[in-house]
């Protein structure tokens, strides 16, 4: 007992000093997985992803963890199109991120501001883009104060934009707004182009065909995005296919059409095989992801084991009284099986016999009990099998208790199938071997309706045709 003990203390002290993930960690983790279910438009699971951070960094006390878990929700909401919901998020995040003095991440809730701003732009009375510009400005300035370049040309782009919406209900349109709107497109383009950022690049596309359409400049455009096209590296199918779709538009709207089915066609072609690339870097990622979870698993349930071997060893005493006294009740429960089955024997030797024997009445009521017994309730079946023990001399109460749980047990599985009254009429009356129109004229139903009981009665038992559906009544005791 002394080496039980001491082994006991020995291994919950290795279970107290096994390594677990901390806190910040998980966060971490939540919010990239968050950040890969937008990428793959599973907006519903990102939200659950970032508010389990959002609720982990707030027990803790983690503000900076607040704020990015934060930053997640407003920009799956963003994308999912749920714009009030992203502006409430959007202003919690900016308050701690100016109490707590976080310049990288005010910039990024800032330009998700000036997004919410720039697409509220449906109708003249409903723009904020001067509004939108001054969050965009803002963060622009914080992101070149900490050498943050992505936020740069993301708020670059975001500028842009706004200018082109202040020039969306002009006509003509201002050329000063205009040049702007272009100038700032092209520091975006050039951050992107510079730091390889595809993702932007890519935003950028949207934009510039936009500006391009606004000033009237379709060939322009089209020469402007088949250049870039050009100086694309041939594993950025993506953006080509983003290109493709800009010049299909172009080339469709100034007249070119066989220009334009050839831009089709490289559009097919390039999300083809961007799809390909993405569903090969999905497995390599769900492998990678196995394989780090199956490490995680294996050290967090190293734990459990060393618990549940303690348990075992402290059981392990109690285990050996238990079965003592299970052999005891085990051998007192072979004698009461054996009694049960001596009350089997007679009642299999009554059914046994002739039930057309007039002078066999207990077998002809236990036959009518039997096929009565699917509308009974189970107290009613037990009564009369009580009754019937009492009217019979070879047949004692053990007996009677055996046949009522015999035809309970039938009731209850006919009830749990769900057949009404007439459908269980309709069963026999099929067992009988009778058709659809004889039993339409017996019961004063329609043959249609005869038929439509029939496939309800299939559907509700699981079974095919009339053969199936009364080898499968008798089973159940229906006939």
């Amino acid at each position: 007992m002394r080496k039980i003990i001491y082994t006991t203390i020995f291994l919950l002290l290795i279970a107290a000093c096994a390594p677990k993930e901390t806190d910040a960690e998980l966060v971490a983790d939540l919010l990239e997985q968050a950040g890969q279910d937008v990428g793959n438009q599973r907006f519903d699971a990102a939200l659950e992803k970032g508010l389990q951070a959002l609720e982990l960094s707030r027990k803790k006390g983690d503000r900076l963890g607040e704020v990015r878990a934060l930053a997640s929700i407003v920009g799956t909401d963003i994308m999912a199109s749920r714009d009030a919901d992203a502006w409430e998020k959007a202003l919690m995040a900016e308050a701690i991120c100016r109490e707590e003095g976080y310049k990288q991440e005010l910039a990024g809730i800032l330009i998700s501001k000036a997004k919410l701003c720039s697409y509220a732009e449906v109708s003249p009375e409903t723009g904020r883009n001067d509004e939108g510009l001054e969050y965009a400005s803002e963060a622009l300035s914080l992101a070149q104060e900490t050498d943050d370049v992505q936020r740069q040309c993301e708020a670059c782009y975001v500028i842009g934009s706004l200018y082109i919406n202040k020039n969306r209900w002009s006509d003509p349109i201002d050329q000063d707004i205009y040049r702007t709107a272009g100038e700032y497109l092209d520091k975006g383009q050039a951050l992107a182009e510079t730091y390889d950022f595809q993702r932007l690049r890519r935003n950028g596309i949207l934009f510039r065909s936009r500006w391009f359409q606004q000033g009237g400049r379709n060939e322009e455009a089209i020469e402007w995005f088949t250049q870039v096209k050009a100086g694309l590296k041939d594993s950025d199918h993506l953006t080509a296919a983003s290109l493709d779709d800009r010049l299909v538009r172009l080339y469709t709207r100034t007249g070119q059409s066989q220009q334009a089915l050839d831009a089709h066609d490289d559009y097919v072609f390039h999300m083809q095989k961007y799809m390909s690339l993405k569903a090969d870097e999905t497995l390599q990622e769900m492998e990678t992801r196995f394989e780090v979870h199956e490490k995680e698993l294996r050290l967090k349930y190293s734990r459990y084991q060393i618990i549940l071997l303690i348990v075992a060893l402290l059981l392990a005493a109690a285990v050996i009284v238990l079965v003592t006294g299970h052999l005891r009740k085990t051998r007192r429960r072979n004698a009461e099986l054996q009694r049960i089955n001596d009350s089997k024997e007679q009642i299999i030797e009554l059914l046994a016999k002739d039930l057309k024997n007039p002078a066999n009445a207990m077998a002809d009521e236990i036959a009518g009990l039997s096929a009565s017994a699917a509308t009974l309730t189970p107290e009613k079946i037990r009564q009369k099998c009580q009754e019937l023990a009492k009217g019979a001399e070879s047949i004692n109460t053990d007996v009677a208790r055996y046949v009522g749980d015999i035809l309970v047990e039938r009731s209850r599985k006919i009830a749990d199938i769900g057949l009404s009254k007439r459908e269980i009429q309709i069963i026999r009356l099929s067992a009988e071997g009778l058709t659809a129109s004889q039993i339409a004229e017996k019961t004063f139903l329609s043959v249609h309706t005869v038929n439509t009981h029939r496939q309800r009665i299939y559907a509700k038992m699981d079974v095919k045709n009339i053969s199936d559906m009364i080898r499968k009544s008798r089973e159940l005791g229906i006939i």
